[in-house]
This record gives C-alpha cells, sequence and structure tokens, in this order.
C-alpha cells in the first residue's frame, strides 16, 4: 500500500462530512458544529501525525489523514444521532 492509497482512503467521504458540520450550525447546535470544525484537522490530525509513525514509520503520516477521517467520521455520526434523538417533529 502506497500513500496515495492511503491518503485518498478518506478523501471522498470529507465533502458529506463538512456539509454535517454546516447541518449542526443551521440547527444552532453550536458545540457540535465547533467540535467537528476542529477536530479534524486541529485534533485528531496533530495527534495521529505525532503517534503513528512511531508504530508505522513513513506510511503513518499519510495513515494519519485517513485515521483522522475516520474518527470524524464516527464523532460526525454519534452528534447526528444524538440531535436526531432530541429532534422532536411537529
Amino acid at each position: 500500500m502506497n500513500q496515495s492509497q492511503v491518503s485518498d482512503f478518506g478523501t471522498d467521504a470529507i465533502g458529506n462530512l463538512m456539509i454535517f458540520a454546516a447541518y449542526f450550525q443551521a440547527f444552532g447546535k453550536t458545540t457540535p458544529a465547533s467540535l467537528l470544525t476542529f477536530s479534524r484537522q486541529a485534533f485528531f490530525f496533530i495527534a495521529l501525525i505525532f503517534i503513528l509513525p512511531l508504530w508505522c514509520y513513513e506510511i503513518g503520516v499519510w495513515m494519519a489523514f485517513a485515521v483522522s477521517d475516520l474518527l470524524y467520521t464516527v464523532l460526525t455520526a454519534f452528534f447526528y444521532r444524538a440531535m436526531k434523538q432530541n429532534l422532536k417533529v411537529l
């Protein structure tokens, strides 16, 4: 597996995930919107860029992109599910 295959892993879904961040902002859910906006690049990616190369060497740097996108997807699904459960339909 080369670095382009690893970095392309999460690129397909990132547009939809950014739309979810805007979705939360549109519904006035500022905390989930802010966490989603900052989590992908600021929290997950920076932590993973230091951790993964310790075990996976050079490919670990490229895996940080895909793993941060995966964690971002899990966080988005968690917030979306919690919001849908609390949303009351008229």
